[in-house]
């Protein structure tokens, strides 16, 4: 099975990339945050380091796009191609309110019309790298998503991967893990995407969906990262490697970023493998520093 690590905005940087890569392994590929394109295609600075290949290096990474504007998805598309990729990704899946109301990200799941004129657009003329796309099963409701699927099963997507909920519940309640079967009828290489953060939550998709070829995992791995090791059947994490992983993080935001930005994100990160452990959560945020910080999660 392929497992994607997924794009987590201000988390899964190059620092968290080749550290996860280094420390525990077992990601195929790691997606990037996407790439908010304009008619200027005038990257920040942040977007165009993090497709840098000198960050990726030795990594299998995947760029992704967001836009609605088929013009500005091809010249990307030929910027990542220049950048040395051969494969990127055009983001539909993205829920957030200040995304959407632009009709970007899910929001072009409400206007199948134009969604349609967008993509005949796209794949007009021949790509210079291989396109993928991620995707939401509904805007309001999953009832949307049989004409969805209809409608990128047309294109030539390597891939199509599924977050199992709609855009109006964002990541809450339970993913709908039927819309993912009916992908495996439709679509060559579905991937599932949603609520996987353990080892058993994968095999309750494997004995669901045994025809299942890919994941990706998000907040699954920031919770535990030896997930996709383990779920290879190795080994789990252990105290050292932890250890090991934040205080690497953490030096290599600092260099980047700076003490205060470094604590913050490190904090950031430890409210997953803290979630639900009220004292953990409370120490966490009493800490000054990253010794204090790994004390609250590892020894709490």
């Amino acid at each position: 099975m392929k497992i994607y690590f997924a794009p987590m905005e201000g988390m899964t940087d190059g620092i968290l990339r080749q550290t996860h890569n280094r420390i525990f392994g077992g990601v195929d590929v790691y997606c990037l945050p996407f790439h908010k394109l304009t008619q200027s295609l005038s990257l920040l600075t942040r977007e165009i380091r993090d497709v840098s290949p000198e960050e990726n290096e030795g990594l299998s990474v995947l760029p992704q796009a967001l836009t609605r504007d088929h013009g500005q998805l091809a010249a990307w598309l030929d910027f990542i191609s220049e950048c040395g990729y051969a494969a990127a990704d055009l983001n539909l899946g993205c829920p957030s309110p200040t995304v959407t109301k632009r009709g970007r990200g899910s929001g072009l799941l409400q206007d199948p019309v134009y969604l349609k004129f967008f993509l005949d657009r796209v794949f007009s003329n021949t790509l210079p790298v291989s396109l993928s796309v991620k995707t939401r099963i509904g805007y309001e409701s999953a009832e949307e998503w049989p004409r969805i699927l209809d409608l990128l099963a047309d294109y030539p997507f390597v891939h199509v991967a599924i977050h199992a909920r709609t855009t109006k519940e964002q990541y809450t309640g339970s993913t709908h893990p039927e819309a993912f079967e009916l992908a495996l009828k439709k679509l060559p290489h579905p991937v599932f995407n949603g609520d996987l953060r353990t080892v058993e939550d994968v095999n309750v998709l494997l004995r669901r969906c045994p025809a299942a070829e890919a994941v990706m995992i998000g907040r699954g791995l920031l919770a535990d990262p030896a997930l996709a090791r383990r779920i290879r059947g190795g080994a789990p994490a252990g105290r050292e490697e932890l250890q090991e992983w934040y205080a690497a993080l953490y030096e290599g935001w600092n260099r980047r970023f700076g003490g205060t930005v470094a604590l913050g994100r490190i904090k950031k990160l430890m409210e997953y493998p803290a979630e639900g452990d009220i004292r953990k959560k409370r120490l966490l945020r009493r800490a000054a520093d990253i010794d204090g910080c790994i004390s609250a999660v590892l020894d709490a």
